[in-house]
């Protein structure tokens, strides 16, 4: 089985993936290898971490957010696209962690990814995306914006970010749906003590479900 898991920063893309390498899948993390690629620059800032992409991303309204998250996303497509050739002569489980702003990075490589992988959306639902918004202020991870930034007259950026959030996870989620095979159920996930073979399980019972429509 190969699955490219999806969904927003701290929906639990990292967890599941690093819970079924634990249990023998190979995974992919898209987030270390654009690191990886971004390492140079990141020296040349006294820069190290995936906590420290995010900074030197920036913020949306920061001048240098454009063109670092084209750099970002310019990267991310690479790393699939290298991904997607590879697969086909994997002859074992593979898990590919992706990022949450997978779903700029253009049809040609999404279609690519479809086709080679079941797609799995790790949904948030409403009553969880506030404490995301604490959390992406608290932790910081590199957010690709796009036209999901808008900062009105006489907002504090501080403002701006607290407003523009939930429209870019509205809109983000869309996507995702689009894009997904199958959705997660994030209340069965979080349920105490379920563990990686659950996950397995609730996966498998989606896709016949879905085979089955």
């Amino acid at each position: 089985m190969k699955l490219s898991i999806i969904g927003m920063s701290g929906s639990g893309k990292s967890y599941w993936s690093k819970k079924l390498q634990l249990a023998g899948y190979y995974r992919i993390c898209c987030d270390d290898l654009i690191e990886k690629k971004l390492s140079k620059e990141l020296v040349k800032l006294g820069f190290r971490g995936i906590q420290d992409v995010a900074s030197w991303m920036g913020q949306p309204y920061e001048r240098r957010h454009k063109r670092a998250s084209e750099t970002y996303l310019r990267f991310e497509k690479e790393t699939l696209d290298k991904a997607i050739q590879e697969l086909p002569s994997m002859k074992k489980n593979v898990v590919i962690d992706t990022t949450g702003s997978v779903i700029y990075i253009g049809k040609r490589t999404l279609d690519a990814l479809k086709k080679q992988t079941t797609i799995v959306f790790l949904n948030v639902p409403e009553t969880v995306k506030n404490e995301m918004y604490k959390l992406y202020l608290k932790d910081p991870k590199p957010v690709v914006w796009g036209k999901s930034f808008k900062k009105n007259y006489g907002e504090s950026n501080l403002a701006a970010l607290a407003r523009c959030y939930p429209t870019l996870l509205k809109y983000r989620t869309l996507l995702y749906q689009l894009f997904a095979d199958i959705t997660m159920d994030y209340q069965k996930l979080r349920k105490p003590g379920t563990d990686v073979s659950d996950f397995l399980r609730l996966l498998h019972l989606q896709l016949q479900q879905s085979n089955h429509l």
